[in-house]
């Protein structure tokens, strides 16, 4: 009988053990302490998104090199925009495609970064039907994907975020009641995470507002609008910055009433004559120059951002970010004097968006001809050297570094716990266990090298 007593009693100590462990699990940091791990980012563009095949756009499937390259050049946060419903049949996602996804994940969180996931546009089945007549087929589907991604990456640690959505397109004469619905689709993103359990109880999610417009999002979907949480401050909200779309993407001529010219000039170094519709700030309708362009309306969209939500307790993320280099469309002193202008450009995001406190993610294209947005290279070689040093000193500088370095980087290996053990991470406390792995080093080969302190990143 005593024997008996032992047992029961060691079997609740244990059991106790256990679920206090498993709480452990479900206490990863809030959006705020996720937000100070986070520093500057860059997307994987143009790959992992495009609908069917990931490099149809023109890039190889992401490399480790590359992957290393981006945390040894001082990036913190990658985002990987990434597609699901063109890889799914009957709401159900391909094995091989959670499986290439899980690749790709792994080695950004091997490397040390925070990893944002998200469902990106893949043929706009969710961004371009913010409709009555196809809010139960997107809630479906929101619902069945991100089960489905959710449960496959229940076990991994907080540097993991999820993000519900990319860009939902709203329109100018019924933006209000679309992004109602849009929070509908949000409301069950949030909903189907918290459902898997695990480190998804406590997962900091991140929240698109409607068309990433600073502008709407402050106005439409102010905090107290989010989706509701079974836990608090685990939300961050997410917009895009392409301001103004006229300098930072329109590559053609158009005709919006007035023929609009891409403009190439930034700041305070403008073209005169002729050439004066190229720059930022032209007004086509008046057919002279308006106010220039500085770093005061960049601020004055970061500020929105801050006061409206960083300023309230959620925190913030310029998903994208970017302006074309117009290499090869323009050459000689205009290419000089419209350079001269980008670098500044991409010099006042950073430096507002470290004194706004939101996240910087850059938007990289890979390709490094007319209107690239690359700065790590991936389709030349050397495969992750760095393409656009001058942008990346200058994202560096605003963040208190000096000029890159190649110091190599130090792979982690515990970012995940294996399936069907319990996580006994407590916040910063690691407690010893056999589903921990220790961290290794590796060459840039993937193999095993305990000699070397760091992996070294290809210049």
């Amino acid at each position: 009988m005593l024997k008996q007593h032992i047992r029961v009693a060691a079997f609740c100590s244990a059991f106790s053990f256990a679920l206090a462990s498993n709480s452990f699990a479900a206490d990863l940091p809030t959006a705020n302490e996720m937000f100070a791990k986070m520093g500057f980012g860059i997307n994987i563009g143009n790959t992992m998104e495009v609908p069917g095949n990931p490099t149809g756009w023109g890039n190889k499937f992401p490399t480790e090199a590359y992957i290393d390259s981006v945390k040894a050049a001082g990036f913190s946060t990658i985002r990987i925009p990434c597609a699901w419903d063109s890889h799914a049949s009957n709401g159900v996602i391909n094995k091989s495609w959670m499986d290439s996804v899980q690749t790709v994940v792994d080695m950004c969180m091997r490397a040390g970064l925070v990893t944002v996931l998200n469902i990106h546009w893949d043929g706009g089945w969710l961004e371009e039907n913010l409709k009555d007549a196809k809010k139960d087929e997107v809630n479906a589907k929101q619902k069945a994907y991100w089960t489905q991604i959710a449960t496959h990456f229940k076990n991994y640690n907080e540097n993991l975020l999820f993000a519900s959505a990319n860009e939902p397109a709203t329109t100018d004469d019924n933006y209000k009641h679309e992004t109602e619905i849009l929070m509908t689709y949000h409301q069950t993103f949030v909903d189907a995470v918290r459902a898997t359990g695990g480190n998804n109880a406590s997962r900091t999610l991140v929240i698109q507002g409607p068309s990433t417009s600073v502008d709407r999002s402050c106005e439409v979907m102010p905090v107290s609008k989010l989706p509701k949480d079974v836990i608090a401050n685990r939300l961050m909200v997410e917009v895009h910055f392409y301001d103004p779309y006229t300098y930072t993407l329109l590559n053609d001529v158009v005709d919006w009433g007035a023929q609009v010219y891409p403009q190439y000039y930034w700041g305070d170094d403008l073209a005169s004559g002729a050439d004066i519709v190229h720059n930022c700030g032209y007004n086509a309708w008046a057919g002279a120059m308006g106010d220039k362009c500085t770093s005061a309306q960049i601020q004055d969209q970061f500020g929105k951002m801050k006061t409206n939500f960083v300023d309230k307790g959620v925190p913030v993320i310029i998903g994208e970010f970017g302006a074309n280099d117009r290499v090869g469309v323009l050459t000689g002193d205009k290419y000089a004097k419209h350079r001269k202008g980008r670098l500044a450009y991409y010099d006042a995001v950073m430096k507002l968006a470290k004194q706004n406190k939101v996240v910087p993610i850059a938007w990289d294209t890979g390709h490094e001809g007319e209107n690239n947005m690359t700065i790590i290279r991936r389709q030349s070689a050397p495969d992750g050297s760095v393409f656009d040093m001058e942008v990346l000193n200058i994202m560096r500088h605003a963040y208190g570094l000096a000029d890159y370095v190649n110091n190599g980087i130090t792979h982690v290996e515990n970012f995940k716990t294996d399936d069907g053990t319990i996580s006994i991470f407590k916040r910063n406390r690691p407690v010893p266990s056999r589903s921990l792995r220790t961290s290794r080093t590796y060459d840039l080969l993937g193999k095993q090298n305990p000699q070397a302190r760091v992996v070294k990143v290809k210049k």
